[in-house]
């Protein structure tokens, strides 16, 4: 199961426009390997959190450094529910 996860996530990933190495297309974020259920709940946790806060920071980064980085992470948590939708219970 876990070699699935990872090999569903980096093709989900891919198929969005990140490169092999899991850079993002916008290069705000490059991620790490996710091998399990725990994790990929945690990556989810993460990148909502992080598209939330992306709202405030407009002022500080500007609007297209955050309408990049909002455009990757929404990316990234179309992947992973993607990733999810594929997962059965056993």
């Amino acid at each position: 199961m876990k070699k699935t996860i990872r090999d569903e996530l980096r093709r989900e990933l891919v198929n969005r426009g990140f490169s092999e190495s899991l850079e993002a297309p916008n290069g705000t974020m490059g991620l790490t390997d996710c091998a399990t259920s725990a994790e990929l709940a945690d990556l989810l946790e993460v990148m909502v959190a992080r598209r939330e806060k992306i709202f405030g920071s407009v002022g500080v980064v500007g609007r297209d450094a955050a309408k990049k980085s909002y455009d990757d992470v929404v990316l990234v948590i179309e992947a992973a529910k993607a990733v999810v939708g594929k997962l059965t219970l056993e």
